[in-house]
C-alpha cells in the first residue's frame, strides 16, 4: 500500500469498521440501461473487446457501509474526463463531478509526469483492450491504453456504486481543505500524515 493511501487507511480504520471484502461485478448484475452506459463509455475510449471487461481489481478502502477510492495523479486526464461526461453521472451524489472534470483538464500534465513510462503507459493486456500505444508521452494518436483502462475501470467502480447502491466516495490528492486557517491540499496532508487534518477532511465528506 502506497504511503498516502496507507495514511488515509489508518485514519479511516480508527473511525469506521473496515471489512476485508473485494466487491466485484459481472454483466448479469447490470440492467439494460446500465449496460448501455457501460458500452457507450467503453466504445468512446476505443475499446476493442466485444464485451467490456469488468475485472477492475481491488478497492482502496472498504468499510461496512461505504467505499473510499483515493485518486492520485495518474487518474486525471482526457480519458477520465470522457468517462465523466456519461449520463451515469447526472446527479451522482458521492463526489464532485465538475471539480473532477477540472482536475482532468488542468492536471493532465501531472498525470503525464507520473504515468508516461513503463506499465503506467501500456502493457500487453491494455493494448489488447484499447489498441497499440503511441510513443510514450504522445497523446496525439491512440495515446495510452493503460490510461484508458484506468479511466474505464474508475467508471466501472462508479457504476458499481449505482448498481448495488453502495456509496463510493472519491478523494482526490488535489482536493483542498481549510486547516487552522490555511488552505492545503489533501495530497500534502496525506504525505505529512497530518492526522487532525485528515480527520477533518473525512468528516467533511462522509455522511455516516
Amino acid at each position: 500500500m502506497k504511503t498516502r493511501e496507507a495514511n488515509l487507511f489508518r485514519v479511516v480504520a480508527e473511525m469506521y469498521e473496515i471489512v476485508n471484502i473485494n466487491y466485484k461485478m459481472i454483466p448479469e448484475d447490470l440492467n439494460a440501461s446500465q449496460k448501455g452506459f457501460l458500452n457507450e463509455v467503453y466504445n468512446s475510449l476505443g475499446g476493442k473487446q466485444d464485451v467490456p471487461p469488468l475485472n477492475f481489481g481491488r478497492w482502496d478502502i472498504v468499510t461496512k457501509d461505504f467505499i473510499i477510492e483515493l485518486d492520485e495523479e495518474q487518474h486525471f486526464n482526457r480519458y477520465r474526463k470522457k468517462t465523466l461526461d456519461s449520463s451515469l453521472y447526472d446527479n451522482y451524489p458521492w463526489f464532485d463531478i465538475e471539480k473532477y472534470k477540472i482536475y482532468c483538464t488542468e492536471k493532465e500534465s501531472e498525470c503525464k509526469k507520473k504515468a508516461k513510462h513503463g506499465g503506467y503507459w501500456a502493457n500487453a493486456s491494455t493494448e489488447k483492450q484499447f489498441g497499440k500505444a503511441s510513443e510514450k508521452g504522445d497523446l496525439s494518436g491512440n495515446g495510452s491504453p493503460r490510461w484508458k483502462q484506468r479511466a474505464f475501470y474508475d467508471f466501472c467502480r462508479d457504476l458499481y456504486s449505482i448498481v448495488f447502491e453502495i456509496p463510493v466516495y472519491r478523494f482526490s490528492v488535489y482536493d483542498e481543505l481549510i486547516f487552522k486557517g490555511n488552505e492545503i491540499g489533501l495530497g500534502f496532508v496525506l504525505e505529512q500524515n497530518n492526522i487532525p487534518a485528515i480527520n477533518l477532511f473525512i468528516n467533511s465528506k462522509i455522511e455516516y
